[in-house]
């Protein structure tokens, strides 16, 4: 008996990052949040796409 295939397949990586990715912005996203309490849905929006797309932090 040959030991179980343990190496994720393309399609795999490709969905476990995309669920890291997913994950990783509502961490951000919750962070602005409580240490900016007063900016709008808009507000959040746009600094969590410049942070993410600038790899700004």
């Amino acid at each position: 008996m040959s030991p179980p295939n343990l190496k994720p397949s393309p399609d795999q990586k490709l969905r476990i990052a995309s669920m890291l990715y997913v994950t990783a912005r509502k961490v951000k996203h919750a962070a602005l949040r409580r240490r900016y309490p007063d900016w709008t849905d808009a507000r959040l929006l746009e600094e969590l796409n410049r942070r993410f797309f600038l790899l700004h932090d």
